[in-house]
């Protein structure tokens, strides 16, 4: 039997292939796209964009969805179907595109620095209760030690990235108030 023929973003297809890069959400696989493209000015743009590609993934049966239980954080991760998957690679679609110039007053880059501000904050929130959560279901459940450690361990790993995030944020916008 052949392998399937999807279509799909050169970089996010780049950043997919990483084995490391797998239990992740919409914004992580947003910000890691970002970074490859190096562009920041397109976060809500380059947020569509990845959104339709998972959802697309998700659709032909590449992609998991897990939602957690309080509803509040959705992941994604690889299926064996993705590594049986030959993918053609596509132009981006951010990078490509002829987008109006606008220049960027200083209050538009402040509100926009404070709008990441507050989600990252919000996703820390929401990282750090999955982190206890797990704690706690630990100390219910210890026969599930080996699976609560590691999802714990992934949790952990990801507030200390959003605090990294946010300290990031707060510095850029300390120095775009000056």
């Amino acid at each position: 039997m052949s392998k399937a023929l999807i279509k799909i973003s050169s970089a996010v297809h780049i950043i997919l292939q990483d084995e490391s890069f797998n239990h992740f959400q919409v914004i992580e696989l947003r910000d890691e796209y970002l970074a490859v493209l190096q562009d920041s000015e397109n976060v809500s743009q380059a947020y569509k964009f990845i959104y339709r590609q998972i959802s697309r993934l998700v659709k032909k049966g590449l992609l998991k969805k897990a939602i957690s239980e309080d509803l509040k954080v959705t992941t994604y991760e690889k299926t064996e179907l993705f590594f049986k998957t030959n993918f053609i690679s596509t132009i981006d679609e951010i990078s490509h595109k002829s987008l109006s110039p606008k220049k960027d007053t200083n209050e538009d880059k402040i509100q926009h620095l404070e709008q990441r501000l507050k989600q990252s904050e919000v996703d820390l929130l929401t990282s750090i209760g999955e982190s206890e959560e797990y704690m706690r279901l630990y100390n219910s459940f210890p026969e599930m030690k080996t699976h609560l450690e590691s999802q714990y361990m992934l949790a952990r790993e990801n507030s200390s990235k959003l605090l990294g995030q946010i300290k990031a944020i707060k510095s850029v916008l300390v120095h775009q108030q000056k």
